[in-house]
């Protein structure tokens, strides 16, 4: 049995997997990008006014005395004026975003202009560039705007769209196959027998892995029944990069994943780490591919991925931090820990408190529906209500 430092060394240290691929932008949120964007346009992409107005020539206001401005046109965002020239003692309405005519050099705000019968009036100096939008002031035209490794935002999205950027590299998120194993399970969403149990694993880890980014590449469940899982490997034409087993990997004597892991030839990586829920943990890897034999109980399974799986899945799309974020807050609870394990606690975070959650077996799930938040309490420790703690949140 092994700490779960060393458990989560073992399998970010033994995969390592790398994939850049071309995705439209629009479903990119959340990856990171796999190489460095150049300005394709500049920004903005003509002199356009900052404010709505009147544009005129800087120069008809030189004296700084009253001056008279004839408007001869209104011009709106989106108006081509191609052939429209302000001449002399001229001056049209504008709009915020509107394109600057040929002959004009600033923007007077409309508030500092009086208009009456057809004309503005301006009783002081304006200079030439007030209220413009300088075409590409912003960026220019064959500048880096985002880098390899950055990670694409809301923010970022919008900004390559305004430049005209439809698609983007990224590092694709690793291909993920999905098992869970028992002879006990039912389809969650079918008839079940007397003594069966619906399949909440699988229903839980498809949701995890989306939330991740990633639609796994094929979903199954098997019964506990020896050389069945072995035989699927053996003909299983979609490639993974990982695959997750939920069950079959304790010391129960219908227990055969570890076995049928091994007969399909894989090369153990661990099995049992000191912690709670999740102690039967097994890892392995063969021909690239990373196994994770999870314990079959709810509350363990989604321990387990978001302790090892995740930060796995992470590193392979090059997310800047892999793990679960972390906080620090009160502990609203009295806890005592396991004098050996490892122990990660349910718990709800709000307003820099924490309150860990009744129902912390590994076969609760009611406290995994209302917990955001995990919180480690190490061997043997006793936490007292009112300690400063550190949790991971979800």
């Amino acid at each position: 049995m092994i700490s779960v430092k060393k458990a989560l060394s073992s399998v970010l240290n033994n995969f390592n997997w790398e994939k850049a691929k071309e995705m439209p932008l629009l479903d990119s949120l959340g990856h990171v990008l796999g190489k460095d964007i150049f300005a394709p346009d500049k920004l903005p992409r003509f002199d356009n006014s900052a404010m709505d107005g009147c544009v005129i020539r800087s120069q008809d206001t030189k004296r700084g005395k009253r001056v008279l401005l004839k408007i001869v046109s209104s011009i709106f965002s989106g108006d081509d004026i191609n052939g429209l020239l302000i001449k002399r003692r001229e001056t049209a309405q504008i709009a915020t975003g509107a394109p600057i005519p040929k002959g004009t050099n600033a923007v007077v705000a409309m508030e500092n202009a009086n208009v009456k019968d057809g004309f503005i009036e301006i009783d002081k100096k304006i200079s030439k560039g007030t209220n413009i939008r300088k075409a590409g002031e912003d960026v220019k035209v064959g500048k880096i705007v985002a880098r390899h490794g950055d990670l694409i935002t809301p923010g970022l999205i919008g900004f390559l769209s305004s430049l005209g950027i439809t698609s983007v590299k990224v590092f694709a998120p690793p291909e993920v196959g999905l098992i869970a194993t028992g002879s006990e399970l039912a389809c969650a969403y079918g008839r079940i027998g007397k003594f069966q149990i619906r399949d909440s694993n699988t229903s839980s880890l498809v949701a995890l892995l989306k939330s991740a980014g990633i639609n796994p590449v094929f979903v199954k469940r098997f019964p506990d029944k020896k050389n069945t899982l072995c035989k699927f490997l053996k003909n299983l034409k979609t490639h993974s990069n990982i695959i997750i087993l939920a069950g079959g990997v304790s010391v129960g004597e219908h227990d055969y994943v570890k076995q049928e892991l091994e007969k399909f030839g894989v090369k153990r990586l661990f099995w049992k780490v000191s912690q709670k829920p999740g102690k039967p943990l097994y890892a392995a890897i063969r021909n690239g591919t990373i196994f994770f034999g999870l314990p079959g109980n709810p509350a363990a399974v989604i321990t387990c991925f978001y302790l090892y799986v995740l930060p796995v899945i992470n590193k392979c799309m090059h997310k800047l931090s892999i793990h679960l974020p972390k906080t620090f807050a009160i502990l609203e609870n009295d806890v005592k820990t396991d004098e050996c394990r490892t122990v990660f606690l349910r718990a709800r975070y709000k307003n820099g408190r924490v309150k860990l959650l009744k129902g912390q077996g590994s076969h609760m799930l009611l406290s995994f529906s209302k917990a955001n938040s995990l919180f480690m309490a190490n061997p043997g420790k006793h936490y007292k209500k009112g300690k400063k703690v550190q949790i991971f949140l979800l």
